[in-house]
């Protein structure tokens, strides 16, 4: 057994330059090493000591042991990956073993100080470790939440990172949320695997448990339990409906494309009562006809959701209402009401003040580097939203113009390459006269624009025009022979530019109705041609599938949102569908444009922005929207008894909306959704392993696999922006 030199402890990892983050100032940042340490000769893997020891508390020759270490303690001086040598170096596997290759001893350390920031923990006392990988989006990378890697500060990951490149292999070897670069904290991991049994999570990115027990597991790491047989069965329920509704979505889509599902189509059919007739008296309501008459997508949509949306809400209602185990579980272990926002609960989660200039400009640094994760910044702008003064620097960050992770130069430096690009773009179509004259497709373009730039936000004062001005706007049809698409406000005219400008790098989509909508805010903001269009170029990155021609991408929204009101608020589903309302066919327009027609100018403006942060969820849009009827649910239940009174109720709220308050209660509510979620997968897999267990499939609610979270309504926990492309765009493509 090696000897220890008295009061020292064996070095088993050892990385410098990891900081504390005290407070959102750089001076106070404490720098140290963390290290592993095997205290005594005789101590076991469960007794090694994971601590952080300040710079300020080394010896001299602590701190040489230390920094030496960090350079080659774990791959030696000499480390050649292309040397018969270095391959003594590997395990089984052809890895780096991650165990020390030289000894070094340093004083046992403190596992508390009251005199520094020192800490230390025994892998047995250890219970998880979150980790947080350096990305493009996250400036440092962290493990357990408040040691920071400074990797471009370390001699060691410096040198760990150049060793990895002489292999052509710059990769972690534990892969954390998509992040698969090598950064400071990755070797942290692999070396404490060779003391330590870690599981992550699958509940929570990044959340390793540290020799987890089985108990531990069930709640933590359901997939750790054996699935060839029974864990294949989780999902087969709402994947077997998926594929039910994908199909028939499918072929609904090939008979719009047959049958030229236009919109004169469709007011045709409407027209000479060509559908059917339950379908028909729907249409024909005068408050529909409202909502379809604004968007032609609308019309579109209503003639494919009469054939199917209201079959999967039927069969989404048997899975989640219907069989009662939903709220059975809920009531028993978060208690009954536990989705009712009580007025208390809300103006305790009310909204703070806006980020002012003085306070944005503090989240960076003298050369404009941010100082702060990025998600402490998400998390201001969510719950706060942005002065008018603050937007035209923050936006372009927020909708990812600009990476984060660049100074105030680089920004500079990367708007004139986008200037010169947007200019090329413009250029392109300018100069192509032929195609402006002949072309189909260009000219029902330039008519689409014309027509719905005549009526976007004429009543805010950057778009107005004077009464004469505007009743010649009005009055004016679109002539292609003269080229009429010119307004007397030439600020419509530049969105004139930048909406012909964005056909060139999305030609298969074009322009298509309600784009003008989702641009007018952002040019009001930047008041420039360049900046505008590669925001809106940005935004209809995530906004394209509202766009789609075959409407897949409104379906899916408004199939999520039904399941979504029947799994949070299942009274009032049962009401509305008493008096067929249930199709929450209201919410198209609102969802297609993000509630631009339905909340002020100034209002959908800090709506976007707090959207943009995708914060909890890239579709945290649909908790706005379930927000709204939460907040009414009583008195839709209470007094509307018919279908004209519901939905004009809530098209009479159009106006009147409160975002304060409603993206309060969305915030809520998703916490609510995502705790209800988390139950419910906790009792699956408990109840999986106890059938596994038993040799039996049932308990007394029936079959608990079936009773497990559709796809949809999981999807809504993601904060991965949902990316939907047009098809390739042919010559039998019909326009619009």
């Amino acid at each position: 057994m090696t000897k220890f030199p008295p009061g020292k402890g064996q070095v088993l990892y050892a990385k410098s330059k990891v900081y504390l983050h005290l407070t959102s100032s750089k001076k106070d940042n404490v720098c140290g090493f963390l290290t592993i340490i095997k205290p005594f000769p005789t101590s076991t893997n469960e007794e090694l000591i994971i601590a952080f020891i300040p710079e300020t508390d080394l010896s001299p020759t602590d701190r040489e042991a230390l920094v030496y270490f960090d350079l080659y303690g774990l791959d030696g001086e000499k480390f050649d990956f292309y040397s018969s040598a270095s391959n003594d170096t590997m395990d089984s596997q052809g890895h780096n073993s991650n165990k020390p290759k030289v000894k070094k001893f340093i004083d046992r350390p403190k596992l508390s100080s009251i005199s520094s920031y020192a800490f230390g923990v025994s892998i047995n006392q250890l219970y998880s470790i979150q980790v947080r990988p350096k990305t493009s989006n996250l400036w440092e990378g962290s493990i357990v939440a408040i040691t920071i890697f400074h990797d471009d500060e370390s001699p060691g990951t410096k040198r760990e990172q150049q060793l990895k490149r002489k292999t052509f292999n710059p990769f972690s070897d534990n892969s954390i949320n998509g992040n698969s670069l090598y950064w400071g904290g990755d070797r942290f991991l692999s070396c404490l695997r060779n003391y330590a049994d870690l599981k992550e999570s699958t509940l929570e990115s990044g959340m390793f448990l540290v020799n987890c027990t089985g108990e531990d597991a069930l709640n933590f790491v359901p997939n750790i339990l054996d699935q060839s047989e029974n864990g294949a069965n989780l999902d087969l329920r709402s994947n077997f409906n998926h594929f039910l509704n994908s199909a028939k979505w499918k072929v609904l889509t090939g008979l719009a494309s047959i049958t030229g599902f236009t919109k004169n189509n469709i007011n045709k059919a409407i027209d000479n009562k060509l559908l059917p007739q339950t379908i028909q008296q729907f249409i024909e309501r005068p408050e529909i006809r409202q909502i379809t008459d604004e968007f032609d997508s609308a019309n579109i949509y209503l003639a494919k959701w009469a054939l199917n949306v209201q079959e999967e809400a039927e069969r989404n209602r048997k899975m989640i209402i219907g069989n009662g185990y939903y709220k059975e579980l809920i009531s028993a272990e978060l208690g009954d009401g536990f989705v009712e926002l009580t007025p208390l609960e809300v103006s305790k989660a009310a909204r703070k003040e806006p980020i002012n200039k003085e306070k944005w400009d503090s989240f960076f640094d003298s050369n404009g580097c941010l100082q702060y994760t990025v998600d402490e910044v998400l998390e201001q702008v969510f719950h706060c939203g942005l002065e008018m003064g603050v937007r035209e620097e923050a936006w372009p960050l927020l909708l990812g113009v600009y990476p984060w992770d660049t100074t105030a130069n680089e920004r500079k430096q990367l708007r004139k390459t986008l200037e010169n690009n947007y200019a090329e773009y413009k250029n392109n179509w300018m100069a192509d006269l032929t195609k402006q004259k002949n072309d189909a497709f260009w000219k029902d373009q330039k008519a689409r624009i014309y027509k719905d730039l005549k009526r976007t936000d004429r009543d805010i004062e950057l778009f107005a025009a004077s009464k004469e001005e505007q009743e010649e706007d009005d009055a004016l049809e679109y002539d292609d022979e003269n080229d009429t698409s010119l307004f007397y406000n030439k600020n419509l005219v530049v969105l004139r530019d930048i909406l012909f400008s964005y056909n060139e790098i999305n030609y298969n989509l074009g322009y298509v109705q309600g784009m003008s909508d989702l641009l007018s805010p952002l040019y009001f903001v930047f008041r420039d041609e360049t900046m505008t269009f590669w925001a809106f170029q940005r935004f209809m990155e995530r906004m394209e599938r509202n766009f789609v021609r075959d409407l897949s991408g409104m379906k899916t929204q408004m199939v999520t949102l039904t399941e979504l009101v029947q799994f949070m608020l299942p009274d009032l589903y049962i009401h509305l569908e008493k008096y067929d309302a249930n199709n929450l066919f209201f919410f198209f327009r609102m969802l297609l444009v993000w509630f631009k027609r339905e909340v002020s100018f100034y209002d959908t403006m800090e709506l976007w922005e707090v959207m943009w942060t995708d914060y909890y969820s890239s579709q945290f849009i649909l908790f706005f929207a379930l927000a709204i009827l939460q907040k009414h649910s009583k008195i839709i239940i209470q007094t509307l008894k018919g279908f004209d009174g519901i939905l004009r109720y809530i098209n009479d709220l159009s106006g009147s909306l409160d975002i304060g308050d409603l993206l309060t209660r969305a915030e809520l509510l998703f916490i609510k959704f995502k705790q209800m979620v988390e139950l419910i997968d906790r009792n699956a897999t408990k109840l999986q392993s106890q059938n596994t267990t038993n040799g039996s499939p049932e308990n007394s609610n029936g079959n608990p696999l079936k009773h497990t979270v559709s796809t949809e309504l999981r999807g809504l926990l993601s904060r991965e922006i949902i990316i939907q492309k047009e098809e390739t765009r042919t010559s039998e493509t019909p326009f619009g």
